[in-house]
């Protein structure tokens, strides 16, 4: 017989087994009832268990729900392997392939072998459709499922509107920036963070703690987040002040990294110029000849990038990016220099006595270019940005130096020193040299003036079409894109002085520095005017450039 002492002592006994139990695996559980519960959105066995399933989802107050219910709402859930992801398209990646996030219980961006971002054809997808009613039950949640969003402005915006909101829970947006992975998005939803803990807090010393906290984020929202909560009612004089002095520091900081950012984006589109007017400048030093189809080599080289990037796709099946950049610099130099060549020898060469009627020919010759480069292309195409070259350094929130134009300005670099290399320490920059100061009399040496005009059109044109592959990595590639340059370049040539290359790289970084400077200031129209109407007034001091002849060539 079992008396009463011993049956309280198996009651207690079997009580604290029960709490052991849900202790230890009531965890599991409810995670596997979530598990559940998403298979039966997923795959219901009719409409009624997915309304349910959803229904209960809703009901969980978890935050590692919202990025599954933010994937049905947005219409990107997909099965992959038997496992329920979200899926993205992404610019970085090719074509038709799409990247990947695990949603439950770990919310993270899949990985390849190498530990990369891993990206999948979409053909490897399964979508899983779910009717619009389904979806419309979790647009009650609101802001809470876009700080999930697949799109990355929609979840900085979120995280903007979470912050004025009194019904999100700072745990919630804590969680949601563990989780995120976008450094632009992560900069917004700190600025909010902060912001929200402002409003949150009741003395002068913790607005003060998340003020210092909101100015060092440094993003482009936090001088506007500090004078907007100084400004409100009800906030104390002396955190009101402080918050206003935080907010005058961060503008004058981020008018200096402005300014730095202008004179970047002014040494990229410098390198530019100076690639286009390179060759120009021989050209026009050594023949004489205004060649107005100089911006059209520009245009060909791009063509040419855009051309290779199909070759590379449609024939190769070579989806990287990067690939077919690397064939399409040296090819884009080789067809734009084989097109100058051809110029030369049937236009040009017939016109070097001439020079009003070879500016009219290469003017003509220009237009029918353009036209072809149409009639062929479209109006407008688009080259790919090598994945290597996307991104960039991220020096302050308002000041980033993009990879792609710091490898324009190394690769001018690199050219600039060719060119010299080649002018002054081969015997082909010698006979250049020569037919530029004195052709009569480099040919009474023996020079053949014929070959080295049609070489030196050659290389001319060349630099262009490189110039014009390089302009793929920052702009759309358009039939007249050249004519954009021309102008500036035919500056360039004539302020640096005609054929110095020293003259053409310090009137390049002028020109490329100060429009990006005084478009800053005024418009770009008039930032243009200003410019050509500072060179006017320089070139009536100095009517042969920064760096003329001299000696009895100069008199001639």
């Amino acid at each position: 017989m079992i008396n009463n002492v011993q049956a309280l002592k198996i009651f207690i006994w079997g009580l604290c087994c029960c709490l052991f139990y849900v202790a230890a695996y009531g965890g599991s559980y409810s995670q596997d009832s979530v598990a559940v519960l998403m298979q039966q959105v997923a795959n219901p066995s009719d409409e009624a268990d997915r309304s349910g399933a959803i229904q209960k989802l809703l009901q969980n107050e978890s935050p590692a729900i919202l990025p599954f219910l933010a994937a049905v709402q947005n219409t990107a859930l997909y099965e992959w392997k038997g496992e329920l992801v979200s899926a993205h398209k992404n610019p970085d990646t090719p074509e038709g392939y799409m990247l990947l996030k695990k949603l439950y219980p770990t919310y993270a961006t899949l990985l390849d072998d190498e530990q990369q971002p891993l990206s999948v054809s979409q053909e490897e997808l399964e979508s899983v459709r779910i009717a619009r009613p389904d979806r419309l039950l979790i647009s009650g949640l609101g802001v809470r499922t876009n700080l999930f969003n697949p799109n990355a402005q929609l979840r900085a915006a979120a995280y903007t509107e979470a912050s004025q909101s009194d019904d999100i829970a700072p745990e919630l947006l804590s969680w949601a920036l563990a989780h995120e992975d976008n450094p632009k998005v992560l900069l917004a939803g700190r600025e909010a963070y902060c912001y929200f803990q402002m409003t949150q807090a009741t003395t002068t010393s913790e607005i003060k703690l998340w003020g210092d906290s909101l100015y060092n984020t440094g993003g482009s929202n936090a001088f506007q987040l500090l004078q907007n909560f100084a400004k409100r009612d009800g906030v104390a004089e002396e955190a009101s002040a402080y918050l206003l002095s935080q907010a005058e520091k961060l503008a004058a900081k981020s008018a200096w990294m402005q300014r730095i950012q202008n004179v970047f984006s002014g040494l990229s589109l410098a390198s530019i110029l100076i690639l286009i007017s390179l060759g120009l400048g021989v050209v026009y030093g050594l023949a004489g000849i205004i060649n107005m189809a100089h911006g059209e080599f520009l245009m060909i080289g791009a063509y040419a990038t855009f051309s290779v990037q199909l070759l590379f796709s449609n024939v190769f099946g070579i989806q990287s990016s990067d690939w077919f950049f690397l064939a399409a610099l040296p090819l884009s130099f080789i067809v734009a220099g084989s097109a100058g060549l051809l110029l030369e020898r049937l236009v040009v060469r017939r016109l070097y006595a001439k020079p009003l009627d070879s500016l009219l020919a290469t003017w003509g010759v220009s237009l029918i270019l353009i036209q072809m480069a149409r009639w062929i292309f479209g109006d407008m195409t688009a080259v790919k940005l090598p994945a290597i070259l996307s991104g960039g350094i991220h020096v302050s929130p308002q000041l980033v130096l993009p990879y792609n134009r710091l490898f324009i300005i190394a690769l001018t670099l690199i050219i600039v020193a060719l060119v010299y290399w080649v002018l002054m320490h081969t015997r082909l920059g010698l006979q250049i040299r020569a037919v530029t100061q004195n052709r009569s009399m480099s040919a009474c040496l023996g020079i053949d003036t014929k070959r080295v005009n049609a070489i030196t059109f050659f290389i001319g044109s060349g630099l262009a079409g490189l110039a014009g592959c390089a302009m793929t990595l920052i702009g759309n590639v358009v039939p007249d894109m050249g004519q954009s340059y021309i102008v500036d370049s035919f500056l360039m040539v004539v302020i640096g002085g005609v054929g110095k290359i020293v003259g053409i790289i310090v009137s390049g970084l002028g020109i490329g520095i100060s429009s990006k400077i005084l478009e800053a200031f005024f418009e770009a129209v008039y930032g243009k005017v200003t410019i050509l109407f500072i060179i006017m007034i320089f070139m009536q001091f100095r009517p042969k450039g920064l760096f003329p002849d001299k000696g009895r060539s100069a008199e001639e």
